[in-house]
């Protein structure tokens, strides 16, 4: 099905239907297998149409499915799986979007954008029903200024995402692109606000900041955690280039093991020869609660009792303070027999302290408010990954792809047994868009 449109001139979907609000007639040309998916479509949102008519709005969509194989061994035990999986390649998702225009240069719209795993039809987020993207926006000659979630500045993801760095983006599988060959855990945030520059020379400068990244905001500020970032990018023909420096505003409460901001720096190139387009990507961490394969919660060193934060175990317990550390990735394309081939290598190096509290009187459970703690040494991660895929259309709409890759991580603790973990992947499918 083609995109379905809703303008002030009525919905049309490979043709032109009668506008009941003006009374004007137009010719109507759709073909009959046609005409029953845009009914059924404008059935589905009827109830955007009353109030739509003054803009246009576009109902549009993808589905991913394919089947995975991993092969994951983390030094101890070893498991096989193979999979049906949706998203492999790029996100199921469906959404609207839209635009009005206001005069004198001004324009409202809005982005309302879900994922799904459409190997079993449930949402990728529970409770949220745009999970990917909700936004409305204002844009004129002075830019644009967005509010509500979407993706931040060096996630890879969404509207105002500035990371474009990366050859195989952040699809690709579990293994082959996400793990091992990225570096700051940034994703997508409610209660953001995005305001963005137009290009002056092939210079744009984005801004963010996130209120709450998750949920509704908290009274006092200190309890919600929040995004801030500020990026700048450059493009000119075939080069392009960006810089982004972010950050996590951790909560500042007790029962939080990590409460010291974080510090992201995002600096990515990329060019095309035609014949090859060549990425770099460098990404640098400070206090991170996650940076590549290493996480501050410490793996099997961090329990909990299964009450939650409300109690732990009596004899204490091992955790980190925050990550810090840099991540390489360099990339490239090339056109192949028709269709398109992707490669990347990745080299990730982090480091964190580990602290140990003291043990709880005896007959009780160490609470968040005891801070006596210790340090007893630290921990640090090394990681590689190499991938590579394709992708070959069999339309505008739909193509298959294939992909294959393998990572690497290293953990050393300090006083404990160095621990490694290899992972391999395969996988192919099919993508639709609509």
């Amino acid at each position: 099905m083609r995109d379905l449109q809703i303008t002030s001139k009525g919905i049309a979907a490979r043709g032109r239907v009668h506008d009941r609000t003006s009374g004007r007639h137009s010719n109507f040309f759709l073909e009959n297998s046609q005409m029953k998916k845009t009914l059924a479509a404008v059935a589905v949102l009827g109830a955007f149409a009353g109030t739509a008519m003054a803009a246009d709005v576009t109902l549009y969509g993808k589905i991913d499915l394919g089947l995975n194989y991993q092969h994951l061994d983390d030094g101890s035990v070893t498991t096989n799986q193979v999979s049906e999986k949706s998203g492999q390649n790029s996100g199921s998702r469906f959404g609207l979007k839209g635009t009005e225009d206001l005069g004198n240069g001004y324009k409202v719209g809005f982005v309302l954008e879900n994922g799904f795993s459409g190997d079993t039809g449930a949402f990728s987020t529970d409770g949220k029903l745009f999970d990917r993207e909700a936004q409305l926006n204002v844009q004129s000659d002075f830019g644009t200024l967005a509010f509500g979630r979407m993706g931040s500045l060096s996630s890879g993801l969404g509207s105002f995402n500035l990371n474009n760095y990366m050859a195989m983006s952040t699809g690709w599988g579990d293994y082959s692109s996400k793990l091992g060959h990225f570096g700051l855990n940034r994703a997508r945030y409610d209660n953001m606000v995005t305001y963005q520059t137009p290009r002056f020379a092939g210079v744009r400068v984005s801004a963010q900041y996130s209120f709450a990244n998750s949920g509704k905001e908290a009274v006092h500020t200190a309890a919600n955690q929040r995004y801030a970032g500020l990026g700048v990018d450059y493009a000119n023909g075939p080069f392009t280039a960006g810089l982004i420096v972010d950050t996590i505003f951790n909560k500042n409460t007790k029962d939080e093991v990590n409460t010291e901001d974080t510090l992201g720096v995002t600096l990515g190139a990329a060019y095309d020869f035609e014949v090859v387009k060549v990425f770099a990507l460098g990404q640098y961490g400070q206090n991170e609660n996650k940076f590549g394969g290493l996480s501050n919660r410490g793996y099997a060193y961090y329990t909990e009792m299964s009450t939650g934060n409300a109690g732990r175990e009596a004899a204490g317990y091992v955790t980190d303070e925050g990550v810090t550390g840099y991540m390489f990735q360099l990339g490239m394309t090339a056109p192949v027999l028709g269709g398109k081939a992707y490669a990347a290598v990745s080299y990730s190096d982090a480091e964190s302290d580990l602290d140990k509290t003291v043990a709880a009187p005896a007959g009780t459970y160490y609470t968040a408010a005891d801070k006596a703690t210790k340090d007893i040494g630290s921990k640090d991660f090394k990681g590689y990954g190499v991938a590579v895929g394709y992708t070959y259309p069999f339309s505008k709409r739909t193509y298959v792809y294939t992909f294959a890759g393998y990572e690497q991580l290293k953990t050393k603790t300090e006083g404990a047994a160095t621990k490694k973990e290899k992972n391999t992947e395969f996988g192919f499918g099919m993508v639709h868009s609509f």
